[in-house]
């Protein structure tokens, strides 16, 4: 399916041949790190990052596009020959003020050349002209500020006017404790910038239109459309999961709302639901992960264009048939769409561009290293196809997207099950595959990007050799906040993803995805998680069918929360889980991500601690996550029986960066390097070995850098079913391994991104690599060394919080670990931030 390159052999056989080989391609250079193919068909358009929503001018000469990712820029493209007119960005950060920025919502204003642009964070709708050549032109600002106290802002995001222009709706895109978890859409005089009420709904609204003499606002968390009158009365009509893209029709009377989590699209008429069609390849009609984001209608409203996110294509309905007609295939991840005005052109965004690859080992231009910052969005025009020309477009798409190929049920041609019975899934924290694994020389790396080679990480390179190396697995994620809900999901919601970028780039959302939403636990208290992928997680995968399971340290509290009366809430306590099916089914001694607290017994080995270290934790002292762990699995052990599925944490490679007195992010790497060995040795020794597989992977990649691709990442298989010295270059990534797992436990698939995943088939019918493991404890030199006073970037380190992944994004942490290993004189990659920039000219000086 994408390509081969697996063979066994002795190591030093593999060391012979590597040091003779040529550089080699790895398989699969068109597939995204989603698992998909993209075919982008059209003429493309940069657009800054993370292209969301697009407008039709009053004129039909031009597209305008906004942005919400970390470069982002109003875009104005003239339709006839795709001109880039104009480029408008928003990404200055005033003195003592938040970062500038969009949010999604774009409207004309009707008779008028006016534009009106939502600013998220920022609380407050911008005004723009369009002029006659493209070019749009200030004309003011109406501010919407949050209620005084609250500690969210209310993040304007869709907008809509009435039919005459008189009135206007702005959706605000939060939820929280102090709106009674309702959602608000106000209504504003657009002239005097007067809000005239605020309506009360469900939660997280996002976009709105007016039709039928109403204003509709989706809820997407609650999976409701709010027809909302002039004089603020609502009227809810259901249409299905997550409502996120609204559109009203030119009859005035019918709208289409597309319905992410239902993968659906449904047709409106004078305030009802019409009609509902499912956008699904044949075949995956019972698996969520199409995605759909946006709809257009054709100018004469007998057709309608669906940007399929997790297609990587447009959908073609025909409405008067209610049917899906066909794909187009597009870059990654589509968002808007329009239609120009004779119907014969659409300008399509897509999210992540149409490049599959983007390795960060050399500076992108003038925009550094950091993965989600060097992802380009495009538009792209494309030409309405003809019948002919859908029917083969629409076969590219299921090619593209496996679909042929797919297996949902609990089996695989292609995997063989040893006869598996227990698995144990280990996340770890964002590293990419050169960053470590670039040293060995018998898989695709460069030693010169590796941060973390074989004396630190001594258990990593060891399990790769003995069991299997994979060298061209990617990572689902940019990030942390994006990649636990992929990890635990092989999916991920719109909200999520949408929002991940525009927290990293600075502009102030909520780290919504391991289980609160503005730091609330909701589904202890009965409300949905808005992150929640149609999928569903994995425990909740398991719970469903009959598989019992333990976690360690996913989704864990504080213990705290702005809402302390509400009944459910008492569920909380502190490293206890946030979610339903994990209460009771959670080791609550097992500390959650904390950097002041160790993986493994190596600095108790070592006879070294650090000042602000946490020595023991929980009712039994454990001195780190694996002691914690092992006395659990050794209670198993003696039972003679354990969970049949096992989620583990170890979180200490994300490092501190080089804040004084912590470990060095070596010390801290290999702490986490050694949990692993510990971990695989226990099981190794166990009556458990020859019927457990244990599952490694990190969270997200952007910890690093990496010539193949920023998503490219390490990842182990371990098991004694897997031949001595393997070596797997086919494509897999973070949906294969959900999946590898489910056919291990004899699961059927979640969503259609595991479902169409190729599973890592590594496993033989017999069990001869067999012999006890034994954990390498790597030198004390490395464990028992602290950061030194004066460090490069210690100011910055001492900003890394020790219970949030991402309080200083890893584009600077980045810069501060090569520094810190490679030295004073190696080479930097260039990073945009500005205190790197003073950092490095005072060091020229």
């Amino acid at each position: 399916m994408y390509g081969r390159r697996m063979r066994v052999a002795p190591l030093a056989a593999l060391l012979i041949l590597a040091a003779q080989a040529p550089a080699q391609k790895l398989p699969g250079s068109n597939i995204v790190a989603t698992g998909r193919a993209i075919t982008p068909v059209g003429r493309h358009i940069n657009v800054g990052s993370y292209p969301v929503k697009g407008v039709l001018s009053p004129d039909g000469l031009y597209a305008v596009f906004t942005d919400i990712g970390f470069r982002q820029q109003l875009s104005v493209i003239r339709l006839r020959d795709g001109q880039l007119m104009q480029k408008l960005e928003f990404n200055a950060r005033p003195q003592g003020q938040p970062m500038e920025g969009l949010y999604y919502g774009l409207a004309f204003r009707p008779g008028t050349r006016m534009l009106y642009v939502s600013r998220g964070a920022e609380d407050k709708v911008s005004i723009f002209r369009l002029g006659q050549r493209g070019e749009l032109a200030p004309m003011g600002e109406i501010p919407l500020p949050a209620v005084p106290g609250s500690y969210v802002p209310n993040n304007p995001a869709g907008i809509a006017f009435n039919a005459d222009g008189t009135l206007m709706a702005v959706a605000f895109n939060q939820t929280a404790h102090d709106t009674a978890y309702k959602g608000r859409t106000a209504l504003v005089n657009p002239d005097t910038g007067q809000i005239l009420r605020t309506v009360q709904h469900g939660g997280y609204p996002l976009d709105a239109a007016f039709s039928f003499g109403k204003f509709l606002v989706g809820s997407e968390r609650d999976g409701i459309v709010h027809a909302i009158s002039e004089e603020g009365q609502v009227k809810d009509i259901r249409t299905g999961a997550a409502p996120v893209g609204i559109t009203a029709g030119s009859l005035g009377r019918n709208a289409l709302v597309v319905n992410s989590a239902s993968d659906t699209l449904s047709l409106l008429w004078e305030g009802r639901t019409a009609a509902t069609i499912l956008l699904r390849p044949a075949g995956l009609d019972g698996l969520p992960g199409t995605e759909p984001l946006e709809a257009a209608f054709s100018p004469d409203q007998a057709t309608a264009y669906v940007t399929c996110s997790g297609l990587n294509a447009v959908a073609v309905v025909d409405l008067q048939k209610q049917e899906l007609k066909g794909y187009i295939p597009t870059g990654w991840l589509p968002t808007g769409i329009v239609v120009s005005p004779d119907g014969r052109t659409l300008a399509v965004a897509s999210a992540k561009g149409i490049q599959a690859r983007n390795p960060n080992s050399k500076p992108v231009g003038s925009l550094g290293t950091y993965g989600p910052n060097i992802m380009e969005g495009t538009v792209s025009l494309i030409d309405v196809p003809s019948d002919k020309d859908l029917a083969r477009f629409t076969a590219q798409v299921l090619a593209n997207n496996f679909v042929r190929e797919a297996e949902a049920g609990p089996t695989h041609p292609k995997f063989l099950d040893p006869g598996i019975e227990h698995v144990i899934y280990i996340v770890k924290e964002n590293r990419t595959y050169d960053n470590v694994l670039g040293d060995l020389p018998q898989g695709v790396g460069d030693p010169s990007l590796c941060l973390f080679p074989r004396r630190v990480t001594p258990n990593q390179h060891a399990l790769a050799e003995r069991f299997v190396l994979l060298d061209n697995f990617h990572v689902n994620a940019e990030v942390s906040q994006d990649g636990w809900v992929h990890s635990t999901a092989g999916m991920i919601s719109a909200f999520a993803s949408r929002n991940t970028v525009y927290d990293y780039s600075g502009r102030q959302r909520n780290y919504d995805t391991e289980g609160a939403n503005n730091n609330v636990p909701v589904d202890l208290i009965g409300i949905p998680d808005v992150s929640t992928p149609a999928s569903g997680y994995i425990w909740d995968h398991m719970a469903k069918h009959g598989v019992t399971y333990r976690s360690y340290g996913f989704f864990s509290s504080f213990g705290a929360s702005p809402d302390t009366t509400t009944p459910g809430m008492e569920q909380l306590v502190p490293n206890g889980p946030q979610k339903k099916a994990l209460l009771g089914n959670a080791d609550l001694n097992f500390l959650k991500y904390d950097l002041e607290y160790a993986d493994s017994e190596a600095y108790e080995k070592h006879g070294w601690s650090w000042p602000r270290q946490k020595k023991t934790y929980g009712e039994h002292g454990a001195p780190s996550r694996f002691s914690a762990w092992k006395r659990e699995f050794d209670q198993f052990v003696t039972q003679g029986k354990m969970p049949q599925f096992m989620m583990v944490r170890f979180g200490q490679d994300h490092t501190s960066g080089t804040r004084a007195g912590q470990p060095t992010p070596e010390s801290m790497v290999a702490d986490n390097d050694y949990a692993v060995g510990q971990l695989v040795e226990a099981v190794s020794k166990s009556p458990f070995w020859k019927k457990t597989a244990i599952c490694i992977l990190e969270d997200d990649a952007q910890a690093g850098i990496d010539h193949v691709d920023s998503h490219r990442s390490i990842a182990f298989v371990i098991s004694p079913a897997i031949g001595r010295g393997t070596h797997d270059s086919r494509f897999y990534n973070t949906s294969s391994m959900i999946r590898t797992m489910g056919l291990l436990l004899g699961l059927p698939a979640m969503s259609q991104w595991d479902a169409c995943a190729s599973p890592i088939s590594v496993f033989g019918p017999k069990f001869d690599n067999d012999e006890p493991y034994e954990a390498i404890l790597p030198d004390r030199e490395i464990i028992a060394e602290a950061n030194e006073p004066g460090a490069f970037g210690q100011a910055e380190s001492e900003l890394i919080s020790n219970y949030f992944e991402e309080s200083v994004k890893d584009e600077d942490l980045n810069l501060i670990l090569w520094r810190a290993i490679k030295g004073p004189n190696a080479p930097l990659p260039p990073l945009r931030r500005s205190w790197i920039d003073r950092a490095l000219a005072e060091d020229r000086d």
